[in-house]
């Protein structure tokens, strides 16, 4: 049976060189599947820096247009990982035909990120098959996205509760999805309660964990200071903050964004305007630490908050 794919190349560079550096460009994107038995993938491309920097090339997949970006594709090889030149025809090869035997379809793409700083990026893949880019800051391996998972990492589901009024009662793990609106989960990921952060069967992937307060401040500090911090860890522009999104140059290549919160009031707040994530770290019986990232500085604030609320989540390797 035939098994050819359409694709979508999708290529993205992120903008995070420091001043005085100059971004890498991605252009004369071309791909094909080979006709033959294999069904081998090929992407070329050409790949330049000014700067002559070496860089991270990542390659992620989505089958469903773009909807999620789970779709496994480790069977690859050619001009792909840390320590990629500039130059031109670079070749990237994905043995799609051994890696998905019988699987086509018409709703493929491709997203290929590149890092010149050559920090070096990787992904992490969840319970739920969830990939996420990571990203090393100092001597740290933090996520780069925020964490979707629905399970513990013993297979164990974690309650998904819609009823806010419900939810401001809980003293046990739960999350939910802002506005609790699924399609809000490709791009912010979901909310979860302070219970799923420190329940014991473990809300992030094998070897990871979620940050304690000193683990942020290690980050904070290497950033240079909680007042400028902020600024290197939030995505740039405005796609995703509101304006002015002040200071944001996304040094760090954390990209953070502004998933907004569930007050145990039971109100969405914040979407586009702050991000809330927690720390693993409690501080009484009720409350417990977490960072916060906002849209008219540059800051990274600590402040003590609520259990009950719904925080986006983080993790740090172990």
């Amino acid at each position: 049976m035939k098994k050819y794919i359409i694709f979508m190349v999708l290529f993205y560079m992120t903008n995070i060189a420091f001043s005085q550096n100059s971004a890498p460009v991605v252009d004369n994107v071309t791909f094909s599947q080979r006709t033959d038995s294999s069904f081998i993938v090929d992407v070329y491309y050409d790949l330049n820096d000014l700067d002559g920097d070496t860089m991270s090339v990542i390659m992620l997949v989505s089958s469903d247009s773009g909807a999620t970006w789970n779709f496994s594709c480790d069977s690859i090889s050619g001009a792909i990982g840390c320590d990629i030149l500039s130059g031109s025809g670079k070749h990237i090869e994905w043995d799609f035909g051994a890696e998905h035997p019988g699987t086509n379809g018409d709703r493929f793409r491709v997203k290929i990120y590149v890092d010149d700083r050559n920090n070096e990026k990787g992904k992490v893949t969840d319970i739920d098959g969830n990939i996420y880019i990571v990203t090393k800051i100092g001597d740290q391996w933090w996520m780069a996205e925020n964490l979707k998972v629905t399970h513990y990492s013993n297979g164990d589901s974690i309650p998904n509760v819609t009823d806010n009024s419900e939810w401001g009662g809980l003293t046990t793990g739960a999350y939910c999805n802002y506005n609790n609106d699924s399609t809000n989960v490709p791009t912010y990921g979901r909310l979860y309660n302070w219970y799923a952060v420190d329940d014991s069967r473990n809300i992030a992937p094998a070897g990871w964990h979620v940050p304690t307060d000193s683990e942020w401040q290690i980050m904070v500090e290497y950033l240079g200071g909680s007042t400028v911090a902020g600024g290197k860890l939030k995505e740039s522009g405005t796609t995703h903050w509101f304006s002015p999104n002040t200071g944001a140059t996304n040094e760090s290549g954390f990209s953070a964004l502004p998933g907004g919160y569930l007050n145990s009031d039971d109100t969405f707040l914040d979407m586009g305007y702050y991000g809330h994530w927690w720390s693993s770290d409690d501080y009484s019986s009720s409350g417990a630490w977490k960072r916060l990232l906002n849209y008219i500085g540059s800051d990274l604030g600590r402040y003590k908050d609520d259990k009950r609320h719904g925080f986006s989540v983080l993790c740090v390797r172990d």
